[in-house]
């Protein structure tokens, strides 16, 4: 019973520190991701594992019936499919939030960090080309003419 209450906690105690995360920082999301990754591997193994059980202890039912002979292990095995469904569905739900994390590195942090270094490149450089609102360096013509109030 204290294997069981272990694995039930440590699942309880993520869904715990999952509910806790308030969405301010890059941080929280990147924690919120590995944090859902971690339920849906639990998940996943858990109920994979449960299929697997169910499946083989409804395969040995020997019934009341005469149909519960070779056909038990048939319907064992439709019953163990529905939980290996919901095992599915724990590792799709563990891997939406790796990718809710990817997508958010490719739309928000790579740009911003591509502003600042093509922001950083532009400080010192002057860009080729036609510009407007550059005052012109030394005196071209007469003054006034030089971009300086007369």
């Amino acid at each position: 019973m204290s294997d069981d209450a272990a694995v039930g906690t440590n699942l309880a105690q993520l869904v715990a520190r999952l509910e806790k995360i308030e969405f301010r920082t890059d941080r929280d999301l990147y924690n919120y991701a590995r944090i859902l990754r971690a339920i849906g591997l639990e998940l996943y193994m858990r109920v994979g594992m449960d299929a697997d059980m169910v499946a083989a202890i409804l395969s040995q039912y020997k019934g009341k019936w005469y149909t519960f002979g070779l056909q038990s292990k048939v319907r064992g095995k439709l019953v163990g499919a529905h939980l290996r469904a919901g095992a599915a569905a724990a590792k799709i739900l563990g891997l939406s939030g790796v990718k809710m994390y990817a997508s958010f590195v490719k739309h928000f942090i790579k740009p911003e960090i591509e502003a600042e270094k093509a922001a950083r490149q532009g400080k010192g450089a002057k860009k080729p080309g036609f510009s407007i609102g550059d005052k012109p360096k030394g005196e071209a013509g007469a003054r006034g003419e030089a971009g300086e109030a007369a």
